[in-house]
């Protein structure tokens, strides 16, 4: 979903329409009890009803609006291909708190991701004499390639970066797992490069799986947390987290995800049939 100025809408109406009121902004987080939804585990209108149902009366909402700093970049400029989404809802963050628990919701457009990825590559702006570029002046190309080479294994070897969702949440994981201190040109491009190749072994793992679905939805239904889920959202996750050692660790696609779990639900629902009696 390339604007998402409909979900923002979407919001407000609900607002309106179940009297509740509307926060023009988002509670900050990591400061408490929360919850964190995303939207392959529930979509904005099952987030709302959640809303609704647990009540509270008051919802948040934050629609980031796209503007592009209009400072010269130089001639290459990576983001160039960006700027025409200026204007547009590139980021939709909605989220409520019923007794001292907050619960989020977030979805954020894919060209705004990857506005944030180039924002925070490291500019060239920057003269050969600057503090902010001394550490960069001061490495090879053949350090920064070694140093590169490294982390990128490192991030690679990391479970949490393996088992972290494609696009902005590996990207974010990798920025965080990045020890500090690291040059800035070797953390950045490290984070691109294990990104892109974690999506590459992903696509490799996840390709063995469609013929194994059938199995694997027999097992997930003996699965423990699968089965304490109590609801639909809940089952998914569980079905996410059960696919991760039948695939070296890597987060499942959607789809992959979601037809484990469809077969999950139609074998449970299959009748016993009940042994054959001896000839």
């Amino acid at each position: 979903m390339d604007n998402l100025d409909k979900l923002a809408v979407s919001v407000a109406d609900f607002a309106a329409r179940n009297a509740m009121a509307l926060v023009p902004a988002v509670p900050e987080r990591d400061l408490g009890p929360e919850v964190n939804l995303s939207p392959d585990t529930v979509d904005l209108p099952g987030f709302l009803n959640l809303a609704g149902t647990l009540g509270g009366g008051v919802l948040y909402l934050q629609a980031i609006t796209f503007n592009p700093d209009d400072q010269e970049r130089g001639v290459e400029d990576p983001t160039a291909h960006l700027r025409k989404y200026k204007g547009k809802t590139g980021r939709v963050s909605v989220a409520f708190a019923v007794n001292g628990l907050v619960h989020f919701w977030e979805q954020s457009a894919p060209w705004y991701l990857e506005w944030q990825e180039l924002a925070d590559r490291p500019s060239r702006r920057f003269s050969a004499h600057s503090d902010d570029d001394e550490d960069t002046e001061r490495l090879s190309d053949k350090d920064r390639a070694r140093l590169t080479a490294e982390l990128v294994d490192t991030l690679l070897a990391d479970p949490g970066f393996r088992a972290a969702r494609p696009g902005g949440a590996r990207q974010r994981y990798a920025r965080i797992a990045t020890p500090e201190g690291t040059n800035k040109w070797v953390a950045w491009e490290a984070a691109r490069e294990a990104t892109d190749r974690a999506e590459e072994l992903a696509q490799a793992q996840y390709a063995q799986i469609p013929p194994r679905l059938d199995e694997l939805a027999a097992q997930l239904l003996t699965d423990r947390e699968y089965q304490q889920a109590s609801s639909a959202g809940a089952r998914k996750a569980a079905a996410e987290q059960f696919l991760l050692p039948h695939a070296d660790g890597f987060a499942a696609p959607p789809l992959i995800r979601d037809e484990l779990y469809a077969r999950a639900r139609r074998l449970a629902k299959t009748p016993q049939q009940p042994p054959a009696l001896p000839l």
